[in-house]
């Protein structure tokens, strides 16, 4: 059931204040407001948790694993924080009276705060000449991501791909649903568009060539945008199965932070562990040693890191780390998702 809270109750909380209104409506709509009586648990410590957690009202006791105690009471110091962001848990919430608390899956949460990422790009203008067919195998395999693909999987890859073809005004994917395709544009032009409560913002327009559709794949969410054709054309498509085995596992080489600290001490080549979150987010703590840049100021950033370094994606929980990684992979840079190991 969708929390039934106004945006403003949710502006002392972080990260949600780094959110427009409209933003924090559409997460609202994702969210569930948790009415809790007093000595109820909320989560245990060690259960593996997709959710994040806020205290709205009242007070939480958060134990750790030796019992010791931590009060956390609504609008005190520390209170704007979720309540554990780790997964599995670290410690076990109970209430110590009525509250409310504020939940919202983490991958969702994710989503929102990359929504920002619209600044970052600029409208290319359309071309008045028709788009020649592109070979949209060598445009792909000229993309840095290859350079991380075993060939094995590129053979499959393109054995996967299906043709589909759209009139000019067609819709690719629409805003709000799952993902469940990965396009590339042979042919044609199409329009890239968010909408935030009543306003529609073009965010890009993409020409042969271009690839989208991963981010709702890779954070399991629905599609963040709207995407449509300007102009007649024909796509390449991958369903989100083969994209996930052939091309995004590929990509999301996994280490711990006993690795990453080791990589980093080693210093050849040199190695970073990136957190993508906020900078309010870290006052929650941070790894020591790592270097911050929010995932939603990734792409302004993107010049500003070594070519010849390795960068350690993490943050706590959800799917920014991941999507940082994809993200760092595709514009050339080599980058890991710190998280714990498969067993």
């Amino acid at each position: 059931m969708a929390a039934n809270i106004k945006p403003e109750v949710l502006k002392p909380f972080i990260p949600f204040d780094e959110l427009a209104d409209g933003h924090l409506s559409d997460l609202i709509e994702k969210s569930t407001l948790l009415n809790v009586g007093e000595g109820k648990m909320i989560f245990k410590r060690d259960d593996e948790d997709t959710f994040g957690y806020w205290l709205l009202a009242g007070s939480v006791d958060l134990l750790d694993e030796k019992f010791n105690v931590r009060s956390i009471k609504a609008g005190a110091e520390g209170s704007q924080f979720p309540l554990d962001n780790n997964s599995p848990h670290k410690v076990t919430a109970v209430s110590t009276v009525d509250s409310r608390i504020f939940r919202v899956e983490k991958s969702y949460l994710d989503l929102v705060l990359s929504w920002d990422q619209a600044g970052d790009y600029t409208v290319s203008e359309i071309d008045d000449v028709m788009d020649a067919e592109v070979d949209w195998m060598s445009a792909m395999l000229s993309s840095p991501l290859f350079e991380f693909v075993p060939p094995g999987n590129i053979q499959q890859l393109f054995t996967k791909f299906e043709e589909v073809t759209y009139a000019a005004g067609d819709t690719v994917i629409k805003q709000g649903e799952p993902g469940d395709y990965f396009y590339v544009i042979t042919v044609g032009k199409a329009s890239v568009q968010r909408t935030s409560g009543d306003k529609t913002t073009t965010l890009a327009e993409l020409s042969a060539g271009a690839f989208f559709g991963e981010d709702a794949l890779i954070s399991d969410v629905p599609r963040n945008a709207t995407i449509t054709m300007l102009t007649a054309g024909k796509l390449m498509r991958l369903s989100e199965p083969d994209f996930e085995s052939l091309l995004q596992k590929p990509l999301m080489e996994i280490v711990t932070l006993e690795e990453a600290q080791e990589m980093m001490a080693a210093g050849d080549p040199k190695t970073y562990i990136l957190d993508v979150r906020s900078p309010k987010e870290l006052e929650s703590g941070k790894i020591e040693g790592s270097v911050n840049v929010p995932l939603l100021l990734l792409r302004k950033n993107l010049d500003r890191l070594k070519k010849d370094a390795i960068y350690i994606a993490r943050c706590d929980g959800g799917k920014r780390y991941e999507m940082a990684a994809f993200q760092l992979n595709q514009s050339g840079y080599t980058a890991y998702v710190m998280k714990k190991a498969p067993d």
